[in-house]
């Protein structure tokens, strides 16, 4: 486990406006599941977007390693349901992790594209 228990993160990504409404479900489905898991688990799941770019920043925030990669696992079928013609741009990690979690965090994500902030200002 993490010597933090809250799982933050922050992706900005791009959406083929092509695949625009469909992305879109794909959003309104994972609050759905986000809703079921309830605040107990995920703290925060927000998706922000520019209409005129398709770039969106997806905010989230878990109650700790366990509760994110559970949600991971939960929203794997909606992967597969929708075919969305999407990319992260930049996938932040903010907080310190396991080498468990930091491994599996950066396999997901293109080389570059993947960075953690692993310490908070403090006294």
């Amino acid at each position: 486990m993490s010597n933090q228990s809250i799982v933050r993160l922050n992706a900005a990504a791009t959406v083929n406006p092509n695949d625009w409404e469909v992305f879109k479900q794909m959003v309104l489905e994972t609050r759905e599941i986000v809703a079921n898991e309830g605040p107990e688990k995920v703290l925060t799941h927000e998706c922000y977007y520019d209409p005129e770019t398709f770039q969106c920043l997806i905010v989230e925030a878990y109650v700790n390693e366990s509760a994110f990669l559970a949600h991971l696992e939960l929203i794997k079928p909606l992967s597969e349901k929708y075919k969305v013609d999407w990319k992260i741009d930049r996938l932040e990690l903010l907080g310190a992790y396991s080498s468990h979690f930091m491994k599996g965090m950066k396999q997901g994500v293109e080389a570059g594209r993947f960075f953690s902030y692993g310490q908070a200002v403090s006294k």
